[in-house]
């Protein structure tokens, strides 16, 4: 199964509404990526995929051979949406400075650049009908080179390999060269 954006916004979507309602609690343990993606039905690049999301967008943590966890520094404000708490950040003083400035809020909309790692394309999104007139367009202009050669090999290097085999193999029974 390859991922599709759909399918990995929704499992976002879940872990960011489980982390707003409070049943996902700072530093919680999420299952694996391949406990996940067996209860969600989908493979593990899938998951992997949200929670590569979830990370940069600082809902979880993940550090090379722990369980990937709720962000610490996460807290839930009143309205249910979580909010960075007031613990103190792990961030250089470049990025408490980017930190500080005050961004809208990004439109909700499908990313228009294609997402070319292994597994995450979608095979609907893929442009069948421009493949097929530029393979098409090719076949017309260069079909006969497209096409397999004489059987034989080219010509010249058959011409080139004969002068080179026959004074080496000049004998007295008979053998031939043929080209």
């Amino acid at each position: 199964m390859s991922p599709t954006p759909r399918i990995t916004h929704r499992i976002g979507e879940a872990i960011r509404r489980q982390i707003a309602e409070g049943v996902l609690t700072p530093g919680a343990s999420l299952p694996s990526t391949r406990a996940l993606a067996e209860e969600w039905g989908v493979s593990r690049t899938t998951v992997t995929a949200a929670y590569e999301q979830l990370i940069a967008e600082g809902y979880l943590e993940a550090r090379q051979g722990a369980r990937t966890r709720v962000a610490s520094g996460l807290a839930v404000s009143p309205g249910g949406v979580p909010a960075m708490s007031d613990t103190p950040s792990r961030l250089s003083t470049y990025g408490r400075v980017l930190a500080g400035f005050d961004l809208p809020a990004m439109p909700d909309r499908p990313p228009r650049v294609a997402d070319f790692r292994y597994g995450d394309l979608s095979s609907a999104d893929f442009p069948r009908l421009a493949w097929r007139k530029a393979v098409n367009a090719v076949l017309m202009r260069q079909g006969a080179r497209l096409r397999y050669g004489d059987p034989r090999g080219s010509p010249r290097l058959r011409e080139a390999l004969q002068g080179y085999l026959r004074p080496r193999l000049r004998r007295g029974d008979g053998t031939r060269l043929t080209g």
